[in-house]
């Protein structure tokens, strides 16, 4: 019990942790966060010491807590308890989207000793965009936060070793056994309500955004989104075995095939679909992301940060989307921004996407078809678009592919 309280009272001070706030008051945060996770261990080793449970614990602790992101986590703590302040700094990333790629922008370091607040960042970077001679802008504002002089990054440590404890309190107390108290079972689901932990750190630090110049707006998007991480590990057997789809070796075909008849079938019973991305391994494990975003700069950023994954090496063999588009009658629309466009004449389209190091392809299919062949067709036959890559939003992909296979 008294480890769980530890384990929230050090999750407590994450969710104070805060863009909006000074270094003064997010330094505060990670202090407490290191002295009260180092402090979940002590509790634990005293609670049992005197118990037959000692050497399972010892056990279990060599186990999750023996590696570098938790040695770092303690080594912090140590600093902090008994020399100085966690040494933290935040950098402003500026991404600006347009349809062959993205430009990254990232301010100086900002420590304690010269910050400058949120809002004047912001208007800092507005100020900026309102220069592009562009109809309109999209981009994101990203807020990076490291320990002063490393390239740590520092939240995806600190999730590391959060994950670390709670596996070892799990096997731990299937272990032990017992019954849980009403007091423990009371903290857990304190536990269960904190979100910084869970919900991935681009919601908390990166801001997406819209300018449009006819009428001088800026547009803040809103987001949700649902993630299934490779770290669940779903092959693309069983996705494609789901959705009637057999396996006779075409990978990447297959499981394009399942994506497809996954998204005309929910749109037939649903009359919607969220944006998804389809990330392909090349051991046949796969990872998806279904969202809700009010502005297509979410879109854009997601394909960057994939792209830079697969120039990184990651061994991504391909990439699907799928999401509802406008097709516009009247070429002329394009002279417009978004919030004028949509005002033209135009078509609803369900658009299947993939890209892999052969290029991309598209396919489409208008929501009218999906909807009237529900009764006799539940699948309808895809139309594929001849489609020149080096205008797609998807391109990005197509050239983080070109790169990788020619390392």
């Amino acid at each position: 019990m008294p480890a769980y309280q530890k384990l929230f009272a050090a999750l407590q001070s994450l969710e104070r942790f805060n863009k909006g706030q000074d270094l003064f008051e997010n330094i505060a945060c990670i202090d407490s966060f290191l002295s009260e996770f180092r402090n979940i261990t002590f509790v634990l080793q005293k609670s049992l010491a005197h118990t037959e449970y000692l050497y399972d614990y010892n056990r279990l602790r060599d186990k999750y807590l023996k590696n570098e992101d938790c040695s770092w986590l303690v080594e912090k703590r140590n600093e902090v308890l008994k020399e100085n302040p966690f040494s933290l700094e935040k950098t402003l990333r500026l991404m600006l989207f347009h349809p062959n790629g993205a430009g990254v922008f990232a301010s100086e370091a900002y420590t304690i000793e010269d910050e400058k607040d949120y809002s004047a960042l912001i208007e800092m970077i507005k100020r900026e965009i309102e220069k592009i001679p562009a109809i309109e802008v999209f981009f994101s504002v990203d807020f990076v936060y490291r320990e002063v002089g490393s390239e740590r990054n520092l939240f995806e440590t600190i999730d590391n070793g959060i994950d670390s404890v709670l596996a070892l309190l799990t096997e731990l107390n299937n272990k032990i056994g017992d019954q849980p108290s009403k007091t423990r079972t009371a903290v857990v689901d304190k536990i269960k309500n904190l979100h910084f932990h869970y919900i991935p750190k681009e919601a908390w630090f990166i801001d997406d955004y819209a300018y449009y110049r006819k009428d001088n707006v800026f547009e803040k998007g809103t987001r949700f989104e649902i993630v299934s991480p490779f770290k669940t590990a779903i092959p693309y057997t069983y996705y494609c075995k789901l959705f009637g789809v057999g396996n006779d070796g075409r990978m990447i075909e297959e499981t394009f095939e399942a994506f497809e008849r996954m998204h005309t079938f929910a749109f037939a019973k649903q009359k919607e679909i969220a944006p998804t991305l389809l990330i392909l391994r090349e051991d046949g494990v796969m990872s998806m992301v279904m969202y809700h975003a009010s502005l297509k700069t979410t879109t854009y950023r997601k394909i960057h940060e994939i792209a830079e994954e697969i120039k990184h090496g990651k061994p991504i063999v391909a990439v699907f989307h799928v999401c509802e588009m406008i097709w516009y009658n009247n070429s002329e629309a394009f002279n417009q921004d978004y919030s004028y466009r949509l005002k033209s004449e135009h078509s609803e389209l369900l658009s299947f996407n993939m890209v892999t190091k052969e290029g991309a392809e598209q396919y489409s299919i208008s929501s009218e078809a999906v909807l009237e062949g529900e009764k006799d067709c539940m699948f309808p036959k895809l139309m594929k678009i001849k489609t020149d890559d080096t205008i797609s939003y998807m391109n990005p992909l197509v050239e983080a592919f070109r790169q990788a296979h020619h390392k």
